[in-house]
Order: C-alpha cells, then sequence, then structure tokens
C-alpha cells in the first residue's frame, strides 16, 4: 500500500487473502469493521494508520462468518428476480409474499385477500408500482409521526423518492426522503429507517451519540440492517 493511500482520510484497495477478497476501507475511526455487501463483497473498515497484519488476522479469524454472510447474500440475490405481473408469481409487501392473482376488471386496482394479491389485468407495471408508492406513503406517513412524537423530532416534510441507492435521508433543513420501495420491507424494518432518519434532525454524523440515540428507541436496530443488506436487492425488483 503506498503512503499517500495510508494518509488520505477515505482510500479503497483490492486485497486478496486467504481466497477471501475484500475491499480495504481507511478513515480516521478508532475500530475494525466488517461487512458483506449485496454483491457478497467483503468491505473492511480500517483507522487510517492500521497494520495491514492485524487486518489480516481479523479476516482470518472471521473466517467462517464471512463466508457464510457471503453465502446468504448470494442465495438472496439469487432469489429476487425483476417482478412481472403474472399470476402466481410473488411480489413482497411489508415484509409478507403475496401471489399475484390477476382478475377481469375495467379499472386497474390492487387489492389482499389472504396470501393473495388480486390485481386488475389492465394493470401495468408503472400503475402497480404507483399503487405502491401511494401505500409507502400511507404507511412511512404513520410511522415518522408516530416515531416523531415519541422522540420530540421537529421534521420540515416527508416525502418519497424513486431512490435506489439509499432507503432514507435526512437533509440539512430536516426534510426526510424515503425509497417508496422500502413499503416491501417488514414493518420493524420501516421503523429502522424511519428511527434512522430523525435521529439524524438531531446528530447530523454517525457518531456515537447518533447510535446510542437510536438504540435507546430501537435496542435491536441491528436486526433490521442485517434484513436490508440481505435484501439490497429490493430496490432493483420493480
Amino acid at each position: 500500500m503506498s503512503k499517500n493511500s495510508q494518509n488520505s482520510t477515505n482510500s479503497t484497495n483490492q486485497i486478496n487473502y486467504d481466497e477471501i477478497p475484500y475491499k480495504l476501507v481507511r478513515s480516521k475511526r478508532k475500530t475494525l469493521a466488517l461487512t458483506v455487501d449485496s454483491d457478497a463483497q467483503l468491505v473492511i473498515r480500517a483507522p487510517l494508520k492500521l497494520d495491514e497484519k492485524i487486518i489480516q488476522d481479523f479476516v482470518r479469524k472471521k473466517h467462517r462468518w464471512i463466508t457464510e454472510k457471503q453465502r446468504q447474500m448470494r442465495y438472496f440475490g439469487e432469489k429476487q428476480s425483476p417482478f412481472i405481473l403474472a399470476d402466481g408469481e410473488n411480489v413482497l409487501y411489508c415484509g409478507k409474499s403475496y401471489a399475484i392473482l390477476l382478475y377481469d376488471s375495467e379499472v386497474s386496482e390492487v387489492t389482499i385477500d389472504g396470501n393473495f394479491m388480486k390485481i386488475s389485468k389492465n394493470m401495468e407495471i408503472t400503475d402497480f408500482a404507483s399503487w405502491l408508492r401511494s401505500q409507502a406513503a400511507s404507511i412511512i406517513g404513520e410511522r415518522v409521526e408516530y416515531y416523531a412524537n415519541l422522540m420530540g423530532a421537529k421534521y420540515a416534510s416527508v416525502k418519497m423518492s424513486d431512490a435506489r441507492q439509499r432507503w432514507g435521508s435526512c437533509s440539512a433543513k430536516n426534510s426526510l426522503n424515503f425509497a417508496w420501495r422500502l413499503v416491501m420491507c417488514p414493518l420493524f424494518v420501516v421503523d429502522y429507517v424511519v428511527v434512522h432518519e430523525l435521529t439524524h434532525i438531531e446528530y447530523k454524523d454517525h457518531s456515537e451519540r447518533f447510535w446510542r440515540r437510536l438504540s435507546s428507541v430501537l435496542p435491536d436496530y441491528r436486526a433490521a440492517q442485517d434484513w436490508l443488506r440481505f435484501n439490497r436487492r429490493l430496490m432493483e425488483v420493480v
């Protein structure tokens, strides 16, 4: 590794160790952390001057965990194929998988009946996406209002976005934006993203204070983080 890359605040390098390729990101942090992204790639975040041998030892000790997480990611990635409107296809809505049942109707509408999502044969994919977006605005809006009152957080507005890279964001002026595809996730995951962005109203970074505040509201938030990592490809389904 070059001297210049070690001194940067956010450098990346491709390294191979024990047949596990990974991306190394160095920054002004104090601890080592590793994640497996939606493409099953291992990403290691390390302090700027941490010895490379320590990082390699870390990879060796976590070898079993890494390979299992990568296996899970590849499995979930294979399961989530592009969505089509056809009888028997499945769609996630509020974390539950529904089988599509097409029916004759002059009106393009969606109804839920038990384990089935009944969709008019006249409905196009774009219409279905619009339906999901309207449902997202209602469901996510309610969760924002609930947690904002609980946390004493004051936000400027709530909007749904077509974002495919991030589930939510909070602007400098405290406007909240959420990817409408979040409506496909379970409610505990929706709650995590909502609370995450509401916490940014008070803390605009991801400092220890930010995570302490978030965990005071949602102690089990890491389960939601894992779900989002495993199901990242949902952003590409519809």
